[in-house]
């Protein structure tokens, strides 16, 4: 039986896919390299970040790894004040709130900003604790999840992680929680799939599998 949810951020409670990939393909531009499409970003996303950029085409030989991520970060802050959060967040939430489960969310965004912007979306008085990272370079979430399980003296065997990446699979695995993935954010669901895990189309389905 669970009483706490984690939740990853973006791409599985905010949509923010289209404004990624503008960012990254804005980047690439300047470096005359080719652009990503949906699908093959959808195909190389991940953590770390370093990476991920290496497989877009990134050379980190040419310039260091620190620039293009804080343009990236720069070109993102720019759209934020516009992004949503996906149809169903406010009534899954709802639903999880008043049934008395605890709600976290666990992010590789840094940790003012995540603050600030799930504020901004209104929803953050459904969250008994929002926890992001400490820098604006994305390495991994493993060591907050730690931390988390920690502070809030949680027992991981009555935790899941909800995330759209294979990298919050992970996450869980490592923590101990069981894990369900989101295929509508960053990662393909055929990636999705090699993990294992449960895959839902919609947030609102957690509904059912929590209760079932």
């Amino acid at each position: 039986m669970y009483k706490t949810i984690i939740w990853d951020w973006n791409g599985t409670l905010l949509n923010d896919l289209e404004l990624s990939l503008h960012s990254v393909n804005i980047l690439l531009e300047e470096r005359n390299l080719p652009r990503l499409s949906v699908e093959k970003y959808k195909d190389i996303f991940g953590f770390p970040i370093i990476d991920y950029y290496i497989k877009a085409g990134f050379n980190f030989e040419q310039e260091p790894f620190e620039v293009p991520a804080k343009q990236y970060v720069k070109l993102y802050a720019s759209g934020a004040s516009e992004l949503k959060l996906f149809p169903d967040v406010v009534e899954t939430l709802s639903y999880l709130k008043e049934n008395n489960y605890q709600l976290i969310v666990l992010s590789a965004m840094k940790d003012d900003n995540l603050k600030l912007m799930i504020n901004n979306l209104d929803i953050a008085h459904f969250f008994d604790g929002i926890f992001g990272i400490k820098d604006n370079y994305a390495r991994e979430k493993v060591t907050i999840g730690k931390q988390v399980i920690e502070k809030l003296n949680l027992n991981p065997e009555e935790c899941v992680m909800i995330g759209d990446s294979l990298h919050d699979a992970e996450v869980a695995e490592q923590c101990g929680f069981d894990c369900i993935l989101y295929s509508g954010g960053h990662v393909s669901k055929e990636r999705l799939k090699t993990k294992g895990h449960r895959i839902i189309e919609r947030l609102s389905d957690i509904q059912k599998i929590i209760t079932s």
